[in-house]
């Protein structure tokens, strides 16, 4: 028991020093606090005009995706919170075809909002194919059969476009907001 009691103190220190690394990183996932926290800048990400968006943005200044989710939004911004001080965004959306992924050089200021407008432009069509497996039995055998389908889709090029920031207001009250029709 007596071997136990140092293992167990250094177990916990270790489990305190990964929560600290893992919660340290200078980003926080679509926040809408009533307030503007303490030393803390914000980045709204919105699409006029549609709001079925899967949004992956990446802090390409460290390397670091800040947000990725296989759904869409429930309302129409993305609002992630910073340090504040300089940024470059990468911006795409893994349910959209894209030719060319967004970048946002963004500077950010304590307790503001620098809204950064995505549009999506239309490049090209283009021919998705893709292909399924199928698999069954029968009475008197086991069949496999891959079934391929093509499906006729528009290429994207995301054009990122930082606005001035903005006094600190939470998203329903932002100009750009627009009611999810979800």
């Amino acid at each position: 028991m007596q071997g136990m009691i140092p293992f167990m103190k250094l177990l916990i220190v270790c489990l305190l020093a990964l929560n600290t690394l893992l919660w340290a990183g200078c980003a926080s996932s679509n926040v809408n606090p009533a307030v503007p926290r303490h030393d803390m800048a914000y980045v709204d990400f919105y699409a006029a005009g549609t709001n079925d968006l899967y949004w992956d943005v990446t802090d390409t200044t460290s390397n670091k995706k800040v947000f990725s989710e296989f759904r869409p939004l429930r309302e129409s911004i993305l609002r992630l919170a910073f340090k504040p001080g300089h940024y470059q965004f990468q911006v795409t959306f893994p349910n959209r075809v894209i030719a060319a992924a967004g970048m946002a050089d963004v500077d950010v200021h304590n307790g503001m909002v620098t809204p950064v407008m995505v549009t999506l432009l239309p490049m090209d069509a283009v021919v998705v194919q893709s292909k399924t497996l199928e698999a069954g039995t029968s009475y008197a055998r086991y069949r496999r059969r891959t079934k391929t389908s093509q499906t006729q889709t528009v290429n994207y090029k995301i054009i990122t476009e930082p606005q001035p920031p903005l006094p600190y207001r939470r998203k329903e009250l932002m100009p750009y907001f627009s009611p999810s029709s979800q």
